[in-house]
């Protein structure tokens, strides 16, 4: 385990962020010329993972995918490369809270209406720059497929950036990717991705919805006693209405976040760009 003060490649080690499937997260700081230094977060491969090529390949191109992405809202990656045998990238470090922990503090954990339509805006902006994403070749048609309230950051400066691309897949990879693993936080799942299907745009839309669902009424619509159940109710469409959940609500925020959770996804918003229409 890295720590404070180690040095890896341009960078140095400050702390241990946190840890996940495949990948260990540090704030770190690149120096450079000059007295150049950039704070940044530093994943890299865990060492156990290293000598599984497939989980490199796959470490590789979701960091070629997260770094075709330059948005004002969503974390940008600076640097991807190799140190030592050790895979790496380098994001931008947003200095703030995730959605998560700015809702836990909140009374009815609840954002105000004009505060949910300025988050919905934010987001829907930074999927629409994935999914309408071109590099060579044609539009990459990024899915983000882990949209959550873990995975929105906002800054001390108001700033709300899309995070965590890691599961990311490009649509023109999706026969490849459909390996009928299901994948992301089950409260949050389209019914296609929880039954391991081809995902596209509306996915991310729908789980949207659940996030701003959640952040206007402090209750998430599949919520059950436990993680069968509430899969059970994502593959079902069994839910609770938002009305319902937020009787005090404006009717015409009420129904844009609805038809985000329509079952069909093509009852959905066709699109970010149609949501940010309707916003």
């Amino acid at each position: 385990m890295a720590g404070p003060g180690e040095t890896f490649g341009p960078y140095r080690i400050v702390r241990r962020i946190g840890v996940g499937g495949m990948a260990e997260t540090f704030l770190a700081v690149r120096f450079g010329p000059r007295n150049f230094e950039q704070r940044v977060c530093l994943k890299r491969v865990l060492p156990a993972f290293e000598l599984d090529a497939k989980f490199v390949e796959q470490f590789v191109e979701e960091a070629s995918i997260a770094a075709s992405l330059r948005h004002s809202n969503i974390v940008g990656v600076i640097d991807v490369g190799e140190v030592g045998g050790t895979h790496f990238m380098a994001l931008e470090l947003v200095e703030g809270a995730d959605l998560r922990s700015v809702l836990a503090k909140l009374p009815g954990e609840r954002l105000r209406p004009d505060l949910v339509i300025l988050l919905a805006v934010e987001l829907a902006q930074a999927l629409h720059h994935a999914h309408t994403q071109m590099r060579r070749g044609g539009p990459t048609g990024v899915v983000h497929r882990d949209i959550s309230p873990s995975n929105v950051l906002i800054s001390y400066a108001g700033e709300i950036k899309l995070a965590d691309f890691g599961i990311a897949k490009a649509m023109r990879n999706s026969s490849a990717s459909a390996s009928g693993v299901v994948k992301g936080k089950i409260p949050y799942m389209a019914p296609e991705q929880a039954r391991a299907e081809d995902l596209d745009a509306r996915s991310d839309l729908f789980s949207l919805g659940v996030l701003l669902f959640e952040a206007l009424s402090g209750r998430r619509p599949f919520d059950g006693a436990t993680d069968v159940q509430t899969l059970t109710r994502v593959l079902s469409g069994e839910r609770q209405f938002l009305r319902e959940a937020a009787p005090d609500a404006p009717e015409e925020l009420v129904e844009t976040i609805e038809r985000l959770l329509a079952f069909d996804r093509e009852e959905r918003w066709p699109s970010a760009e149609a949501l940010l229409a309707a916003l």
